[in-house]
């Protein structure tokens, strides 16, 4: 592609633009958003909240940007227990009801991306090639046997993640989640997750406390002084 690296980044479609349509057409639910305008300094990429506080986020609709205790963001990171009244939805995007102990929110995640299945796709592809040398695929297949060994075992670790993605989550899953949030038609606001992973607290290992920490020192060293600068 000729340009500038500039001139080819306007060039590829506005991510921006889309999750609010995707939203929109998968789910039946409009992102629609209150009118507000205002100059934006700073814009933080993602910011940590509890989910009492998710209703409280205003909008402004010209640029997909959210704003709570006065600062601007696009992106909240929360975590919680999915709790009964979990909902299947079309396009393999499925409704969650995530209640982190001071509230619920809804939060929509799309399983079964098209990036997901290219790439199990592809491991499957990677897998038959190793396992199956042909004539064909002989210089692609290393002939040290220590090798082989190492990319069967990465690629058994590209599919397990893979698959754990295109998993829906069962009830009583303790699971991060980071999205952009919406309002929804009945001006509630829930979160159109791009990222949402398990926690693993069956083996003892949970991030629950080391979560709750690091909220509370947000709310105490970030937001607090935001707001009452």
């Amino acid at each position: 592609m000729n340009g500038t690296p500039e001139d080819r980044v306007k060039a590829e479609p506005d991510v921006e633009e889309e999750i609010p349509r995707f939203v929109a057409s998968s789910s039946g639910i409009p992102a629609s958003v209150e009118l507000r305008s205002r100059q934006l300094k700073h814009v933080s990429d993602v910011i940590a909240l509890q989910v009492a506080h998710i209703q409280l986020i205003s909008f402004y609709q010209e640029m997909y940007v959210s704003s709570l205790f006065g600062i601007d963001f696009r992106n909240v990171m929360i975590y919680g227990r999915i709790i009964p009244g979990t909902v299947k939805h079309e396009n393999n995007t499925q409704i969650y009801k995530l209640d982190d102990g001071s509230g619920v929110v809804e939060v929509f995640y799309a399983h079964g991306l098209k990036r997901d299945l290219d790439n199990l796709t592809a491991v499957h592809t990677c897998e038959n090639i190793l396992t199956t040398r042909t004539p064909l695929n002989e210089e692609q297949v290393p002939k040290d046997p220590q090798q082989v060994a190492d990319l069967k075992l990465l690629l058994g670790l590209v599919k397990t993640r893979c698959q754990q993605r295109l998993q829906y989550f069962p009830l009583g899953t303790r699971c991060f989640a980071i999205g952009r949030p919406f309002m929804n038609r009945h001006d509630w606001v829930s979160i159109y997750a791009h990222s949402m992973c398990a926690d693993d607290d069956r083996s003892g290992r949970s991030a629950e406390i080391f979560w709750k920490t690091h909220l509370a020192l947000c709310y105490e060293q970030r937001y607090t002084s935001d707001l009452f600068r």
